[in-house]
């Protein structure tokens, strides 16, 4: 009987960071999963996403590849055996495994990314060993490996100690200020975790948009 989410309006222009707040039951979560395609609710609303209406024929892995994504619970996920490499290589296929050969090309795109989260050295490490925070890192590092044109962060520093934490934020703001980065939309409850370089901000409360804009 709950209303979730009501008179929603939102556009998202290629090259926009938004950051996305509210508190615990505003319907953040809703609006990430119509935008996700895991809502089912999604085929009877008034949804655009890259340009095509949902449910003119487009299939969950049509939205999903174009997409990365990030979030507490995707971290929980990670508990088979698999070396960092693989965990950023195993974005290229929307799979928590990597069980198709790399080819060369795709070997430098893994590269490249655990070149820009600084964690080129843990490659070789089994993501099960190495802290939180750098885990953290590698799942930014896979959500990205694909260059999809959108990516959702949703509260990408829940869980990090204060140091993982200021690490994560600062490659953040390095990628809201890179011209070359996706679309973005970040969810945080806390406003210091809002990058620099972000653009815009959507702000819910009680399932209705209480401010939207250029920030």
């Amino acid at each position: 009987e709950k209303v979730i989410l009501s008179d929603i309006t939102w556009e998202v222009k290629s090259g926009d960071r938004w950051a996305l707040s509210g508190p615990n039951g505003a319907g953040k979560s809703t609006l990430l999963s119509l935008i996700t395609a895991d809502n089912p609710q999604a085929y009877s609303q008034d949804i655009i996403l890259f340009d095509r209406k949902r449910g003119t024929g487009e299939s969950i892995w049509d939205i999903k590849k174009r997409i990365g994504y990030v979030s507490p619970e995707l971290h929980v996920y990670f508990r088979e055996p698999a070396n960092v490499f693989n965990v950023v290589g195993s974005g290229l296929f929307d799979t928590l495994g990597v069980y198709k050969k790399i080819s060369e090309d795709q070997h430098q795109r893994i590269a490249f990314c655990l070149g820009v989260f600084g964690i080129s050295h843990l490659a070789d490490r089994m993501f099960q060993q190495i802290s939180t925070g750098e885990q953290r890192m590698v799942l930014l590092a896979r959500a990205l490996v694909k260059y999809p044109p959108l990516l959702i962060l949703d509260e990408p520093a829940a869980g990090l100690d204060l140091g993982a934490r200021e690490d994560l934020l600062t490659r953040l703001s390095g990628l809201a200020i890179d011209p070359a980065a996706p679309t973005s939309l970040l969810v945080t409850h806390h406003v210091e975790e809002i990058p620099s370089g972000t653009t815009h901000a959507l702000l819910l409360r009680d399932g209705g948009v209480v401010a939207s804009g250029p920030i």
